[in-house]
Order: structure tokens, then sequence, then C-alpha cells
């Protein structure tokens, strides 16, 4: 957008310049053409043809070069060429008009725009220099034009040039303040989303929780009693001789143990539902903040069965137990990606390992041992959802990676 702007800005100011080169070409005829009545414009010295091409050359050099440097020798070459040569005078308005539309004088109408939008008027004019040279060359200019009408193109170029760079800048100013409430605006989205995210969190955390404490109220109260009945009608059973009342006792204990068999199973399912797998996660480092520098990473979208939870939760877990007790590195990556097909896991320290590779069954069956029973662990938790295990050693560390389909992340 800011080239597309600045090209419109040279757009304008090139058509100023050619309004000012035909206004002066115009002049150079009227003024210093042979002949009268209408064949003086037609006719001219041998200075006309130079003249019309350096005031064409003036004009597109000062915009290449917008520098009060340029556009001033412009301005003082033509006004020393106009006493030998008095036809290149015609170069003053548009060497005018470039000492007007510069870059400095962006700036000082900058300063003067962000002063008046301020209501402050404590920008010291009188201590710019160069407005000042800007000044007296223009005084210069008006003298070498004074006996001829191309004296009447000076303020036509300097309102001309004022006005352009002024609307440029003004333009630019109110670009820069729609983008800075733009970017107020994105930055009040992205906080506003943080804090919705935030009360979702919090949300799910207090449901959490609850089905984490009716699930301990129901094991502590309604479990106990149960299992109490349990166990005192398997002692009515035993003492009673009656053997018309056994079979109603029998009926009477097999709901009681079903009963029981189902509270067991909705505790165990509250239990489960109730851990989030991101927080888990994090817990688990925590064990190990205090040795480590622990990097936790995770991008789950979807929810994940509880199965898969409680494997991804053991294999970390196993993991962590595993660079506690051997890693000599200080770094540690806790990491849990969902994909489109499969769920990976990343358990990765950077100490220095002997070099060592495993991932194929028999691998693993080999570690069913008393040193690697941690991997070999890890590798089983992996299986029973139908995940693979690749652990991979050396001199850049130790890294664990397991893979879990998601077709095998059905709830059990």
């Amino acid at each position: 957008m800011s080239l597309l702007r600045y090209n419109g800005d040279m757009v304008y100011r090139l058509i100023d310049k050619f309004i000012l080169c035909g206004l002066s070409v115009a002049a150079l005829f009227l003024l210093f053409g042979e002949g009268t009545g209408r064949y003086k414009i037609v006719q001219s010295n041998e200075f006309t043809v130079a003249c019309v091409l350096g005031v064409v050359i003036a004009a597109l050099f000062t915009e290449v070069f917008r520098n009060q440097y340029v556009s001033a020798g412009v301005l003082i070459l033509a006004g020393a060429l106009s006493f030998p040569v008095p036809e290149a005078s015609i170069a003053l308005p548009v060497g005018i008009y470039g000492l007007f539309s510069d870059n400095k004088m962006e700036e000082f109408l900058t300063k003067w725009h962000i002063q008046k939008n301020a209501s402050k008027n404590d920008w010291p004019v009188t201590s710019e220099k160069s407005l000042w040279v800007k000044i007296l060359l223009l005084i210069g200019a008006c003298a070498v034009l004074i006996r001829s009408y191309l004296i009447l193109l000076i303020p036509v170029a300097v309102l001309m040039a004022l006005k352009t760079v002024y609307m440029h800048r003004k333009e630019a100013l109110l670009t820069e303040r729609f983008d800075a409430v733009r970017y107020d605006a994105q930055q009040s989205q992205r906080l506003k989303n943080e804090i919705a995210n935030n009360v979702d969190m919090q949300i799910r955390n207090a449901t959490l929780t609850e089905r984490n404490r009716i699930a301990r109220e129901i094991h502590d109260n309604v479990g106990h009693m149960l299992t109490r009945a349990v166990v005192q009608l398997q002692a009515i059973n035993v003492i009673n001789q009656d053997e018309k009342t056994k079979p109603y006792l029998e009926s009477v204990s097999s709901t009681v143990n079903e009963a029981m068999t189902n509270i067991r199973r909705s505790v165990h399912e509250l239990h489960d539902d109730s851990i989030d797998l991101s927080i888990g996660i994090h817990e688990i480092a925590s064990a190990i903040k205090d040795h480590f520098d622990v990097t936790v990473s995770t991008s789950i979208e979807s929810p994940v069965p509880n199965n898969v939870k409680n494997a991804i939760l053991g294999i970390i877990k196993e993991g962590v137990t595993n660079i506690s007790k051997h890693c000599n590195g200080k770094k540690v990556r806790l990491e849990v990606v969902e994909n489109v097909t499969f769920w990976r896991v990343l358990v990765s320290d950077d100490g220095n390992c002997k070099v060592a590779e495993y991932s194929r069954p028999s691998d693993f069956a080999a570690l069913e041992g008393e040193h690697g029973i941690g991997l070999y662990n890890i590798n089983s938790r992996a299986v029973s959802v139908g995940g693979r295990t690749s652990i991979q050693s050396g001199p850049d560390g130790f890294h664990i990676t397991v893979t879990i389909p998601k077709q095998g992340g059905k709830n059990t």
C-alpha cells in the first residue's frame, strides 16, 4: 500500500511539474519569440529548443533526486544562466517547485501538522535554517524575474508544491493512524480470544474437578456401603440353614454384586473423564523441573479416549522416571501432537548417551529384564492401544517417540 501511495504522489508531482513546464514554454514563446501577433509564438531564437529541453530535464531531475541541495543547485544554475541567456529563466518556476516539494519540506509540514493537531505552538520555526535558505532562493528567483511575466509563475509553483506535499503528508499520517487503530483492534480481538479461552479452560477445569469429587464421593461412601452389604450377605448365606430363603439371599447378593460392579465402572469412567491430558502432562513434568529445563508442548484439538489418555500419561511418566534416573543433560522436551490419523508422543532429553536404537518387537522383548523394564513398559503401553514405539539414543540425547493410531483409541 505504501508503494502505491508513493507512486500516486509521484504522479501528482509530475502533473504539477508538467503544468508548470507548459506555462513556462508558453511564456518562452510569448516573451522571447521574434515577430509580432500570432507569428510570435512560432518564431523564436536559437535557444528555444535548448531551453525547452532544459525545463523538462530540470523537472525530471528534481523528481528523481528529491533533495533540497539538488533543487537549489538547479535553481541557482538556471538563475545564473538567465543573465547571459534570458530564455533560461523559464526553468526557475520548475526549480522553485522542486525546492518546495522535496523531502525536507515534507518533514516541515509533518511537524506543523502534528503540532496543529496537538494544539501546540512550541515548534521553533525560526531554528529551521534550510527553510530560510528556501525563502532566500525564492526571493532571488523573484528578483531575477521581476521584469517579466514569469514572476507570476513563482507563487503558482510554491502553492502547487505546498499543496501536493501537504496532502501527501496528511494522507500518510491518516494512514499511520488507521494502521495504529487497526493494530489496536487486532490486539483487542486477540486479548478477547485469550480471555474467552481462559474462561473455557476454567469452566472445563471446574467440570473435571467436580467429576473427580463425585467419583471420590461415590467410591468413599456408596462403594464402601455396598461392599459392607456384600460381606454381610455372604455371612448370612454361610450361617443360614433355611433352604427356602437361600435362593432369595443369593438373588439379593447377585443384585448387590452387580450394583457394586456398575458403580465401580462408573467411578472409573468419571475419574478417567476428569483427567485433562495437558494438565496431567504438566503435573508429571513438575517432578523434574527443579533439575532440568523442561519444555511441555501439547497440540490436541479433539477429545482423547480414556485408554489412549491413560497410555500417553503412563508413557510420559515412565519416560520422565527414566530421565530422572539416567539423564546427564540439562534440557527435557515433552510433546503430544494430534495429527489427522494418529497421536504422536515425544519424550526427549539432551544427555550424552551410548548409541542405541529400539523399534522392533524383538528389541523390546530383549529389554524385559531388570535394567530395561521401564522401556519395556513404554512399548507395552503403546502396543495396548495399537501404537508403535521408536527409541534412539546417542551423543545428542535420548529420544522416545510413540505413534498411536486413532482407530486404536476406543474407550474401554
